[in-house]
C-alpha cells in the first residue's frame, strides 16, 4: 500500500500485487524489491548476519516486518556498524550511538524501529511529511499508519472492508504508547483482489497504511507486539535531536 500511495519504492505496484497474489517470483519483481531504499538494506543486513544468501528468504522478511527469534541472533555491534555506515550522510553518528546506549532496550533491525525513530529521533523523514517538532496527534497518526499493525477481525462493512479491533499508536508530549483498543476499518482488497480472502471474524490480521497484508498466527501476533513495544520504548528513551 505505501508503494501504491507513492511513498516507497519504484512505480511497479502492479508487479508487486501480481507477484504477491500468485506467489511467483520473477526478475522484474526482484528488481522492484531492490528499489525499496529503506527496507531492502535492512533485509540484506539481516540475511548477511544470519548467513543466508537470499535477502528475500521468508525468515529474513518475517524478522524485519513482524519479528522472530532470528533478530536475537544479530550482535548489536554489527547492527550499530550497519546503521552508522548506511545513514552517515543523514544525521550525526552520535544519534545512532544513543540508540545503542538506551539500555535495557536493545536495538533490532525491525521495521517499527525505523518508523518510530525516523519520525522521532533520526530525522530521516522530510519536514513536509512529519518531524519530531510536529503536533503529537499528526506524528502519532503517521507512525500508526506506517508501522505494521495487528488487529482482530470483529466484522465487515457493506463494502467488504474488514472492521478490526486494535491498539493505535499515540504520541503525547513526544512519548509513544499504545492506546486502548478501538475499532477501525481496514481495506481488504486492491483492484478487486485480496491477500486475506480466507480471513474471518476472530482471525488476527496485519495491516499497513490501512490495507490488510496477511493473517497472523498467535506466535506472530505475540512477536509483532513484542518487538513493536521494544522499538517504542527505545524511541522514548532516545532524546530528540534539536
Amino acid at each position: 500500500m505505501p508503494n501504491r500511495l507513492g511513498y516507497c519504492g519504484p512505480d511497479e505496484n502492479d508487479v508487486l500485487l501480481d507477484a504477491c497474489l500468485s506467489n511467483k517470483p520473477s526478475e522484474q519483481l526482484i528488481k522492484a524489491l531492490r528499489g525499496f531504499q529503506a527496507a531492502y538494506p535492512y533485509l540484506c543486513f539481516i540475511a548477511q548476519s544470519l548467513g543466508v544468501d537470499n535477502p528475500f528468504d521468508y525468515r529474513v522478511v518475517e524478522a524485519y516486518w513482524i519479528g522472530n527469534d532470528a533478530l536475537q541472533k544479530i550482535p548489536p555491534g554489527r547492527f550499530y556498524d550497519h546503521l552508522r555506515e548506511r545513514l552517515k550522510t543523514k544525521f550525526p553518528k552520535e544519534q545512532i550511538k544513543k540508540l545503542f546506549e538506551a539500555q535495557p532496550y536493545a536495538a533490532f533491525p525491525h521495521h517499527a524501529l525505523h518508523v518510530f525513530n525516523a519520525f522521532s529521533t533520526m530525522g530521516t523523514v522530510p519536514d513536509s511529511f512529519a518531524n519530531a517538532s510536529g503536533p503529537d496527534d499528526e506524528v502519532g497518526t503517521l507512525m500508526d499508519k506506517c508501522r505494521i499493525s495487528w488487529g482482530k477481525i470483529v466484522g465487515t462493512d457493506e463494502r467488504g472492508n474488514l472492521i478490526v479491533e486494535y491498539e493505535p499508536v499515540l504520541r503525547r508530549e513526544g512519548k509513544l504508547s499504545l492506546g486502548k483498543p478501538v475499532e477501525t476499518k481496514v481495506l481488504a482488497e486492491a483492484q478487486g483482489r485480496s491477500f486475506v480472502s480466507e480471513a474471518k471474524r476472530g482471525d488476527w490480521v496485519s495491516f499497513h497504511w490501512g490495507f490488510a497484508c496477511t493473517t497472523l498466527t498467535p506466535t506472530q501476533v505475540a512477536n509483532l507486539r513484542k518487538y513493536t513495544l521494544s522499538d517504542m520504548a527505545l524511541a522514548n528513551m532516545v532524546p530528540v535531536p534539536q
